[in-house]
């Protein structure tokens, strides 16, 4: 005989509580008027803008790229996105932009190094950056202790290369150089001779300027002045035999 299974009494439900609801909108509805508040605050705003570092860049030309001013927005813009667009001003090689609440924008800056010198139709000197732009220097501004480059044309490939290989060298190293001119060949598209304070005549190639620093600056320091020949093979000739073999001939 099947036995009768009593039904089951649904458990009753809690009413809902509809005074937590209205708290939970309360709580919303004034974090929501603080944001709005504080979007319309001056505590949202940038107050200050620093920047660091520039000697060859203007600082108005990092405020135009960044196309932020003081009263703007605080979150206006990335770091990163900021950093990039500083970035493409000829002079920086890097840039850091830092915002500290409340108000606070800095930007820190470095640049490409001045590695020589060049001079205009009119004798106008310029400083040439590592990587190859030109800056003019002010009026009345002594020459820095750095080669000068004659004879290159500003859209040579080879003498961004140059101010490139220059940028790597000692300060020592590269005060003694007085000049530096192209002077290609078929074997030797990039081949330059380098003129030093020290009266030496240096042949080499742009390319193998770096690997050559250590035998250079051997034979400058202890042999008297001459050519100096720095390709596949190594040549020293002082002056006073090139004076006999031309006194001889």
């Amino acid at each position: 005989m099947a036995e009768r299974i009593p039904a089951l009494r649904p458990e009753p439900v809690a009413p809902r509580r509809r005074g937590g609801t209205l708290l939970g909108i309360v709580i919303a509805l004034f974090a929501i008027a603080l944001i709005v508040l504080f979007f319309h605050s001056s505590l949202s705003r940038i107050t200050d803008i620093e920047i660091t570092g520039t000697r060859y860049a203007a600082a108005a030309d990092v405020e135009q790229a960044l196309g932020i001013q003081e009263g703007d927005s605080f979150f206006k813009g990335s770091p990163k996105k900021l950093e990039a667009k500083i970035e493409e001003i000829g002079p920086v090689q890097n840039a850091t932009v830092t915002k500290r609440f409340p108000g606070h924008l800095k930007i820190e800056v470095q640049e490409f190094a001045a590695v020589a010198v060049e001079l205009n139709d009119t004798g106008r000197a310029s400083l040439v950056l590592e990587n190859g732009l030109s800056i003019p220097m002010k009026e009345g501004e002594s020459l820095p202790d750095m080669p000068i480059l004659t004879g290159w044309n500003v859209n040579d490939p080879n003498r961004a290369a140059l101010c490139g290989v220059l940028g790597k060298l000692e300060p020592a190293a590269l005060g003694d150089f007085s000049q530096i001119a192209p002077d290609p060949s078929n074997a030797y598209p990039d081949r330059i001779k380098l003129f030093t304070r020290s009266k030496f005549e240096i042949v080499t190639t742009i390319g193998k300027l770096p690997g050559k620093m250590d035998i250079m600056g051997e034979i400058v320091a202890n042999r008297a002045p001459g050519l100096i020949t720095l390709l596949e093979a190594d040549y020293y000739l002082p002056y006073s035999a090139q004076n006999e073999q031309q006194s001889g001939s």
